[in-house]
């Protein structure tokens, strides 16, 4: 039986995309596993095996110091310092036991040991680029000076290596295929999987739902300072898996706002449509001041739209494509407090429910499985099958 390997150096229990492709290609009668880090899914939808953690927020950013920083001065610096993590030496060690015949490694920091199995074993190689990692944190002068030419070099120094690259919107696609002088990747975009949900009308209060990780730079300061400017049956719900103490922030700000503003723990991916449906409308605020924030195409838009929410957006190209094209919500001039508050007071039950409805008749053409149909014919390409 052909072996895969899915290599993904984050924790795992959140990591839809990765368990979706894991559970098509054994479907699709692949010996597949799945080498991440914990936290894992009670129930993966195939073997994983378990690298060791990132340890304290601390010891993250000293490895960035010491292992990334370097290639600033010294870009070759990068190829060695790279092994300078027990996480990936692990899984190096673990994938060359499993012998894979082909691995698809999950963002730049997978691509060394992918390659490391292209030597040992001949495997397949394909790169799954999740954002666009050379400008991934670009407004961070600190990611510029420390990680930036680390990321560059170990990515332009491996995405060649590759058989076929995978991404997640047209302007990643297209950004790397110019940045590397690559035919242009695939794209796969992050659609949920069918799930049919009903309709159902909005009440009072209205509710507005963020979900997914809750961490700086996904404008969650902003929104929650805009509550208090709120019409009054308006709530906000922030949902999804905190890093680094970022949700006590966030509570603190959102103190003297009562039940106005609720804190829910993450779901299982299987869960996150089904959770979504009980809001009204999905909100996603991101900066448009990088180019990877120019190209992003998250995920949870494409959940808004499968949970028949309203959408409201920041005013960006490929969200902006995907919104206007089902007429399922509004796109923001400005990520403000005030902004954002003129547009929900703007706002009644008759057209939330109208962009609700116009969410589920488009949520039929934007899931996963008419998204998998390229994985598995890129796979059957690659493998030669």
């Amino acid at each position: 039986m052909t072996r895969v390997a899915l290599i993904c150096i984050s924790p795992l229990q959140h990591d839809s995309r990765v368990l979706r492709h894991a559970a098509l290609l054994a479907h699709a009668g692949y010996e597949v596993r799945i080498f991440a880090q914990p936290p894992l899914p009670e129930a993966p939808p195939t073997p994983v095996t378990a690298l060791p953690g990132p340890g304290s927020d601390t010891r993250v950013r000293l490895g960035m110091v010491l292992r990334q920083a370097p290639a600033s001065l010294l870009p070759i610096s990068a190829d060695l310092l790279y092994w300078g993590s027990a996480t990936r030496l692990a899984a190096r060690r673990e994938l060359l036991r499993f012998r894979p015949d082909l691995v698809i490694a999950n963002d730049w920091r997978a691509l060394p040991i992918a390659y490391a199995a292209k030597q040992a074993c001949g495997a397949s190689i394909i790169y799954d680029s999740h954002e666009f990692a050379s400008e991934e944190f670009a407004d961070s002068w600190r990611w510029r000076l420390l990680a930036r030419r680390h990321v560059i070099r170990l990515e332009e120094r491996y995405i060649r290596e590759a058989d076929a690259v995978v991404t997640v919107s047209d302007g990643i696609a297209d950004a790397l295929a110019a940045r590397y002088d690559l035919a242009r990747p695939t794209v796969i975009s992050n659609t949920p999987a069918w799930q049919e949900t009903a309709f159902r009308p909005t009440g009072n209060p209205v509710t507005v739902l963020y979900h997914g990780a809750i961490v700086p730079r996904r404008g969650l300061e902003t929104l929650i300072e805009s509550v208090a400017l709120w019409p009054a049956a308006f709530r906000l719900v922030i949902r999804g898996p905190a890093q680094g103490g970022f949700d006590q922030h966030l509570r603190t700000l959102a103190g003297g706002l009562g039940e106005r503003v609720t804190f829910n723990p993450a779901v299982p991916p299987d869960q996150v449509v089904p959770a979504a449906a009980q809001a009204d409308i999905g909100i996603f605020l991101l900066s448009n001041s990088t180019t990877h924030a120019r190209f992003a195409m998250p995920n949870k838009i494409f959940e808004y739209i499968q949970a028949g929410l309203m959408v409201i957006s920041s005013d960006l190209p490929e969200i902006r494509k995907v919104i206007e094209s089902a007429g399922c919500g509004i796109l923001l001039d400005q990520d403000t407090p005030q902004a954002i508050a003129a547009c929900l007071a703007g706002l009644d039950a008759s057209r939330i429910d109208a962009c609700k409805r116009a969410a589920l008749g488009r949520a039929g053409d934007v899931n996963f499985e008419a998204e998998g149909s390229k994985l598995l014919t890129l796979t059957r390409s690659v493998l030669g099958q």
